[in-house]
């Protein structure tokens, strides 16, 4: 089983970590335009330019406190992609071959977590239309997966140590993935005030879902571990369900299989400076609230028992691949309950989405520097959801019109510290919100990467489709601004 369980979390680690955060670098900038949507949905209002389209950009996250890497960065996993091998940490003997990599887990009293996810952002366009309202539309595909609050005591050495026969309580748990694509609506209005403006703004979502897992307890119960890979499961009260396309492998990961609708609600308030800018900016916004409802290729399945349910780990090694999903639910009803359909519920389950509560913040220390902050903490759901990871950020930013530099840092679930880098040449945005998980080695628990490639207003020697002001541009102030003569 040791040997069992450092493969799958090896793999899993090799498959996902080029899984991004919150892409500051793309978000929080005064000319993030659409990008800028996904944090607040009222950010475009004080965009310098006239219009912002996105062409095609896409973001890679994966972090977790339970297993890591000894020593290595994502570049050197990436340049071993085709003959990486791994050993398990307490094997380890001698040196070792460069495409070896050494699992190991972590063993301290934290609870456990596991984040997942990413986005491809199709062609998304956001419009001023004067000074006091903006339009926009957006494309995504998105995925996030997500397993929190997994008591300590099933940390990998704890777990190995634990005496048999001996019961710990395990409270309510949630693991999820869902896989999606949305279509968004974007309108935001300001409202002048005696020191700047109010601004609003909301986003309405069509989703369509594709694939979708989850797997939920809803109540604490009490789990013994036994001699022979064992183990007894006191009073079980879960609920589990999937929409996937068991019947055909080799078919599209984009087949819909279910549909919904989805919101973002968004408000800042600017304190103006000067005449056409400000000296700080406060914001909040509520994101993702929504769900989708998945009635193809589904399944609804509930174990529920007022007894003990004794299960043997060596039932279900034979199940290896997504497809062999439902012959393992039929073993496991089959197992507690003496029939294989008698967990079966309905065909059909709703998955919310990863909602998240925003602030924001953005000070202007000079005219081209300014520091943001971004605290972003997930939501309860009634319905199963992939919960997003709850993150506080710092990022110092240079900014022009045509380049900016940001160095973030973040605290990740409140456990993780993470460095990061973003830079925007022109209308080529590309980052990290952990940068030393991508080059440096280091014990490596996830990485991150995301990029963009814009468009936006471009006139030689002009002001660029810029808001006017009047006379020279002083801090804060959006006059017009010299392009660059190519």
């Amino acid at each position: 089983m040791k040997h069992t369980a450092t493969a799958l979390v090896a793999s899993l680690i090799l498959s996902a970590s080029a899984f991004s955060q919150e892409q500051l670098g793309l978000r929080l900038e005064t000319y993030a335009g659409v990008s800028s949507l996904a944090i607040n949905p009222a950010g475009n209002l004080n965009n310098p330019l006239k219009w912002d389209a996105n062409l095609v950009g896409g973001g890679i996250f994966f972090e977790n406190n339970y297993v890591f890497l000894r020593e290595t960065s994502l570049r050197r996993l990436y340049a071993h992609r085709n003959d990486a091998s791994f050993a398990a940490a307490q094997d380890v003997e001698g040196p070792l071959s460069d495409n070896t990599f050494v699992v190991d887990f972590f063993n301290d009293g934290a609870k456990r977590f596991v984040n997942s996810g990413g986005y491809v952002a199709g062609p998304s366009l956001a419009l001023r239309l004067g000074e006091q309202h903006s339009v926009g539309v957006f494309t995504n595909l998105r995925f996030a997966a997500s397993a929190v609050n997994i008591p300590n005591a099933f940390s990998y050495y704890k777990y190995d140590a634990l005496p048999f026969d001996e019961t710990f309580e395990v409270p309510k748990l949630q693991a999820s993935a869902l896989n999606w694509s949305e279509i968004g609506l974007n309108y935001a209005f300001k409202l002048p005030t005696a020191d700047g403006s109010m601004n609003f703004g909301a986003s309405l979502k069509f989703l369509q879902g594709y694939e979708a897992v989850y797997l939920v307890s809803r109540s604490t119960y009490q789990h013994t571990k036994q001699p022979g890979n064992i183990v007894t499961v006191g009073l079980p009260n879960s609920e589990y369900g999937y929409a996937l396309s068991l019947d055909d492998p080799d078919g599209s990961l984009l087949e819909r299989k279910g549909r919904g609708l989805g919101a973002d609600l968004g408000f800042t308030y600017i304190f103006q400076d000067h005449e056409e800018g400000y000296k700080l900016k406060l914001g909040a916004s509520l994101l993702d609230l929504g769900r989708i409802h998945f009635n193809n290729d589904a399944q609804y399945h509930r174990l529920a028992l007022d007894t003990t349910v004794t299960v043997d780990i060596d039932d279900y090694s034979q199940y290896s691949s997504p497809e062999d999903l439902q012959a393992m639910v039929q073993t496991l009803s089959e197992n507690s309950l003496k029939d294989p359909l008698a967990t079966y519920e309905g065909n059909s389950f709703k998955m919310a989405l990863p909602a998240t509560l925003s602030f924001q913040a953005d000070y202007g220390i000079s005219e081209h520097f300014y520091v943001g902050a971004l605290l972003m903490q997930r939501l309860p759901a009634s319905n199963p959801t992939a919960k997003r990871g709850n993150l506080l950020a710092i990022s110092p930013r240079w900014q022009h019109r045509w380049f900016s530099a940001s160095v973030p840092v973040s605290v990740y679930n409140w456990s993780r510290v993470h460095v990061g880098m973003a830079a925007r040449l022109g209308w080529l945005v590309i980052g990290s919100d952990d940068v030393l998980g991508v080059f440096s080695n280091k014990n490596l628990t996830g990485a991150d990467f995301y990029f963009a490639l814009k468009i936006n207003p471009f006139e030689i020697g002009g002001g660029g489709g810029e808001r006017s002001g009047g006379g020279k541009r002083r801090f804060g102030g959006r006059g017009k601004v010299k392009c660059y003569a190519f």
